[in-house]
């Protein structure tokens, strides 16, 4: 696994490649993990009894994505994996790539997020990176999908359907069950979180993610549910301005290890960003049966379409308002509730990511396939 980020550093992304991780020996794939050395984390490590192997680049934006190749290429001669995972268009693939040409090592890239802030429109602003891009698509041999946003750009830019994977984010359907309204009462009480509807953001405090426009709407929000009550859970460079304005109403709670309690407690799950891959939070949201209001971003229309939640254009925070006021209001709906959680249930379970990546990897290996021990 080629990523820039990994633990002990927590995000969305390095939360799901944990997770898939510790799934994949099961199914006879012995995983390591090559990553930049962001702290003093050891070089040469092992995280949740997987190899993680540190590279140190410095701090320089262009001398670090040339010293992560040229390092990364090493690693990789040191450690002579059958297939290469790279995460994310950028500085893996382009080690990935470069490994292959000297070794033939088949590579499978996993494209972070689509939209403006995608991986192919970053790699497409200027000529050179779009020579880069070109090169990177022609020579990897299959590419993880997780929304059909993402599947169209890699289709307009000539990638065969036969290399385009369906391989999605998954999330653990046993740690995110549904709550009961007895556990959803006594966990309110529990978080001082009061009687009125709860609405729930969880993810980064950063622009892309538009929290503050969220923050921003909820008076109006809050005029039409009386009582509503917005959670924030996160960290980011965000945080001190959202809690220095933060209007009555609003609970910015920071970085929480135990999410469950925080959706347990919740009636809304919202999503404002400006660009999204798959968001994890939304699918550990849905695993638990809550109505979600999202932008019409990354895998968000896959996953909410038939009814199963609301879509709001980005930068719109009237729609934002209603969606978010009528999701509040609403009576609570058990059958809704069981039906967003089967839609997790059919595509999105952890269990059936690890199983797809690890079918993916052998055949690009030509090895065959193993049932799980």
């Amino acid at each position: 696994m080629l990523t820039q980020v990994y633990l002990p550093f927590i995000g969305g992304a390095e939360k799901q490649l944990a997770a898939v991780l510790q799934r994949l020996p099961a199914y006879g794939i012995e995983p390591m993990v090559i990553t930049r050395r962001h702290d003093a984390s050891p070089v040469d490590d092992r995280v949740e009894g997987v190899p993680v192997h540190r590279i140190e680049v410095g701090r320089h934006r262009e001398l670090a994505s040339i010293t992560y190749t040229l390092k990364g290429i090493l690693a990789l001669r040191r450690f002579r994996p059958d297939v290469v995972h790279a995460f994310e268009l950028r500085s893996p693939s382009t080690t990935a790539v470069a490994w292959r040409a000297l070794s033939r090592t088949p590579v499978l890239a996993k494209v972070l997020r689509g939209g403006t802030l995608g991986d192919i429109a970053a790699l497409s602003r200027k000529p050179s990176d779009r020579m880069r891009l070109q090169r990177i698509l022609r020579k990897i041999d299959a590419f993880a999908v997780i929304s059909r946003e993402i599947d169209d750009e890699l289709a307009a830019e000539g990638v065969s359907a036969e290399r385009r994977l369906f391989i999605p984010n998954g999330v653990d359907l046993d740690s995110y069950l549904p709550a009961t309204p007895t556990e959803t009462t006594s966990l309110r009480d529990e978080l001082g979180l009061g009687a009125g509807p709860v609405a729930l953001f969880a993810g980064r405090l950063e622009r892309e993610k538009q929290v503050d426009r969220l923050i921003e709407i909820w008076p109006r929000v809050r005029a039409a549910v009386p009582g509503a009550t917005l959670v924030v859970v996160g960290t980011g460079s965000l945080e001190e301005s959202l809690k220095a304005g933060a209007p009555e109403g609003v609970r910015l709670v920071g970085k929480q290890t135990a999410m469950r309690p925080w959706f347990a407690a919740s009636d809304v799950f919202v999503l404002p960003s400006l660009a999204e891959g798959l968001s994890n939070a939304l699918l550990e949201a849905m695993a638990m049966g809550l109505r979600c209001v999202a932008t019409e971003v990354g895998a968000a229309p896959d996953l909410l379409g038939d009814g199963l939640g609301s879509l709001v254009p980005v930068g719109d925070p009237d729609a934002l308002c209603s969606a978010l006021s009528s999701a509040l209001a609403a009576a609570p709906d058990a059958a809704l509730a069981q039906r967003i959680r089967a839609r997790i249930e059919r595509d999105y379970s952890i269990d059936a990511t690890a199983r797809k990546l690890a079918e993916a990897y052998r055949k690009l290996a030509h090895r065959p396939a193993q049932t799980p021990a």
